[in-house]
């Protein structure tokens, strides 16, 4: 391969859905739809699969709505790259593309993109805010009070550097990979990424959902300890997450309006209890299911153009 490549090509790319398909069914909003004939005649299997499908495609739309193109919810590594004026302090001030900032795992600087240097990020080297963090002045970044250099970063604010840097943003949102009995002490996920050790967690699970915590000792690594016992009984493909239940009661919006828009309409139940057709024009009720997920979603519009 010749070229250069962005690397933030390869980022973004841990996404899940926010809602398990029990959560729907299970929900006041989802039980206004008629969820079984998804697939005409299908089984119950079909219908099952068709209805993760819809769960799949809002949870995309609630991204898309969030973050643009690119971005997701979902806690994640991402690798970006840009140009930055160090401040008359010595600092360069970066504002990643998405928050919140969980972690910042590397930085490199440089006068050219090919000649950065690795700056160590540790406490003492990096300060990490919900939507920026800052590559402080250290031992190792060697400033001076004139137009001269630290290290290989030039303290002249009129002269950008070339960064690449790593970080983790967004919430944590994950699966169990396996049942766990009540009063069980670890459970296993299939990614760690956005879980660090003292954080809370909520396990989305009916009404036996409930809130654990991390062990403070807990090294990472896809089984988890926890602080203290579960309560309940939870099976496998349960939802585990610090996602606010507003991102959950979005997405259930979004599903609902895909099901009412598909093909001609979509099947509500009325109060009677009696499925009733709803149309698919620009007016009808599925509009009203989009307007109240882009409110939920609201607060969490990181590229403003969809309001």
């Amino acid at each position: 391969m010749t070229g250069s490549v962005n690397p933030a090509n390869n980022s973004y790319v841990n996404r899940e859905p926010y809602i398990t398909v029990s959560e729907f069914l299970n929900s006041p909003i989802g039980a206004t739809v008629d969820t079984t004939n998804l697939v005409p005649d299908g089984n119950y299997a079909s219908q099952t699969a068709a209805l993760q499908a819809l769960i799949y495609m809002a949870s995309a739309d609630a991204d898309n709505i969030c973050l643009g193109a690119l971005g997701t919810l979902c806690a994640t590594l991402n690798t970006e790259q840009g140009q930055f004026r160090a401040n008359r302090q010595g600092q360069i001030v970066v504002h990643p593309a998405y928050w919140p900032i969980l972690e910042v795992d590397s930085f490199s600087v440089g006068t050219s993109p090919s000649g950065q240097t690795v700056v160590p990020v540790t406490a003492a080297t990096c300060w990490i805010e919900e939507r920026q963090f800052t590559i402080v002045n250290s031992g190792y970044l060697n400033t001076s009070n004139g137009p001269l250099s630290f290290g290989a970063v030039s303290t002249q604010t009129s002269a950008k550097q070339f960064c690449t840097y790593t970080y983790i943003n967004g919430w944590f949102n994950q699966f169990l990979s396996a049942g766990i009995s009540a009063g069980a002490t670890t459970l296993t996920i299939p990614s760690y990424v956005g879980l660090y050790p003292g954080m809370s967690f909520t396990i989305w699970d009916g009404s036996m959902t409930e809130t654990v915590t991390v062990s403070p000792t807990w090294t990472q690594s896809t089984t988890v300890t926890l602080a203290s016992p579960t309560t309940f009984q939870h099976s496998q493909g349960v939802n585990v997450s610090t996602l606010p239940a507003s991102v959950k009661q979005a997405v259930i919006h979004l599903t609902v309006a895909a099901i009412k828009q598909r093909g001609e309409g979509g099947l509500v139940i009325a109060e009677t209890g009696e499925p009733t057709g709803v149309g698919g024009g620009k007016g009808d009720s599925s509009m009203q299911d989009i307007d109240r997920a882009i409110e939920l979603l609201r607060p969490f519009l990181q590229v403003w153009g969809r309001t």
